[in-house]
């Protein structure tokens, strides 16, 4: 009996390790110049191995999970036919590979998880720690190390601020951000990520997480989760990130509405969303404007909006076929001499996938959110929590680029869409 429960409970163990490394394995330092991480190679290789591991054991149980994930593998199909019209086939199907097999794999398994609850506390738990180590992790550098910046260097931060520990150089990225003239100036750090936006990013998951599932009781324990989404909360506004501190306020405006049982009301903003991001570029097409301002300007666009305005008038050339899944660096930029993501989920599907992939990624991200405020049964803490986090990821993707990328996030978005499937198919069967 006990080896056979141990046979079941593999699976699980194996889902859960492959997940922890397609998060953590991103995970590093500064040494002052370069960020100190695991190889590449050795996250994609533990990734695939767990991942292989855990569908061999569950075998026919995987069936199940290819039904629900029907359109993620369309997507990946689509992508992988704009690898015939790319410019540099190599390089697009080497982006493919490391992006949809690993991603793929993740959702799978999460779609047949048969404790989703558990899993998603145990990815609760880990977004937290990662936020607030990385918070003590940047206030221990603050304290005790020091700031210096490298002149002409190629990183994208040219500030670090290092402590020295005998030899062993550890330390952050450090931005700042002025606000308008109220004399007001906050440091920003990487924490144990590349750069303050994506500490931020980290942050928002887990204030997201926790409200959408927190004990409002005092007395059942409910003082730490409380006390949880007060400090998360905090130093998500301390990282000054926009789309992150947005990205927080939508993730939480959908947690009250589906608390309240407004699920229509959900579905409806979620419209929302979709047309205000389409307002927003076309307002960047024709509005040369928003792409100016400077340091002061708390909800400018800056640089992005001349990116994106790039990126769309190049996407009109090729808006049925794309330039090939993965090429918009090399396809668009590069040529142009500029060191740059589209930073922009929708224009880069748009961009490298045509319309075709741009609606199917579309319909990735948000058929579970319908089918799951579908349902005619009681939503769960975590189906609640699934559906705020994709909605709110969304919010930050319209101005970031790490969905549909080889970056931890995509992993976070891959494991979201297969553990909701899994749920909608719970409530439908309920």
């Amino acid at each position: 009996m006990t080896g056979e429960h141990n046979f079941r409970r593999a699976p699980h163990i194996l889902f859960l390790t492959a997940l922890f490394i397609s998060i953590a394995g991103f995970l590093g330092y500064y040494d002052g110049v370069n960020f100190i991480t695991p190889p590449s190679a050795v996250v994609l290789g533990a990734q695939l191995i767990l991942i292989t591991a855990a569908i061999s054991v569950l075998r026919m149980r995987m069936f199940e999970g290819t039904a629900r994930l029907a359109p993620l593998f369309a997507l990946a199909i689509w992508a992988a036919l704009t690898i015939l019209w790319t410019d540099d086939a190599l390089i697009s199907t080497r982006r493919w590979l490391l992006i949809f097999v690993p991603s793929i794999g993740l959702a799978l398994l999460a779609a047949t998880d048969s404790r989703p609850e558990r899993s998603f506390t145990w990815i609760k738990w880990l977004l937290i720690a990662i936020t607030l180590g990385s918070c003590i992790f940047s206030l221990i550098i603050y304290a005790f190390g020091e700031t210096y910046g490298i002149q002409g260097n190629r990183h994208k931060f040219e500030r670090f601020r290092v402590l020295d520990l005998g030899g062993w150089v550890v330390g952050v990225s450090e931005g700042g951000r002025q606000y308008l003239n109220l004399n007001l100036y906050i440091h920003r750090f990487s924490g144990f990520t590349t750069n303050p936006n994506s500490f931020a990013l980290f942050a928002a998951l887990a204030l997201i997480s926790l409200c959408a599932t927190a004990r409002t009781k005092i007395k059942s324990g409910g003082w730490i989760e409380i006390t949880l989404i007060l400090i998360t909360a905090v130093i998500l506004a301390m990282s000054a990130s926009r789309a992150a501190v947005a990205m927080a306020f939508a993730g939480l405006f959908i947690i009250f509405l589906l608390r309240f049982g407004q699920r229509n009301l959900a579905r409806l903003c979620v419209t929302a969303i979709l047309a205000l991001t389409v307002l927003l570029y076309l307002l960047i097409v024709f509005q040369a404007g928003l792409g100016g301002g400077g340091e002061e300007e708390i909800f400018d666009p800056r640089q992005r909006a001349d990116v994106w305005r790039l990126a769309i008038h190049a996407a009109a050339d090729v808006w049925f076929q794309g330039l090939g899944f993965g090429m918009t660096q090399e396809a668009l930029f590069t040529p142009l001499g500029i060191q740059t993501s589209a930073h922009s989920v929708p224009l880069s599907m748009l961009l490298e996938t045509g319309i075709v992939g741009l609606l199917l990624s579309l319909i990735v991200w948000f058929l579970p959110v319908f089918t799951l405020t579908r349902t005619n049964t009681q939503l769960s803490n975590t189906s609640i929590a699934i559906v705020a986090l994709l909605v709110a990821l969304f919010v930050h993707q319209t101005v970031d680029s790490s969905v549909f990328r080889y970056h931890w996030a995509h992993f976070v978005f891959a494991y979201l869409i297969g553990a909701s499937s899994q749920l909608a198919a719970r409530h439908h069967n309920a």
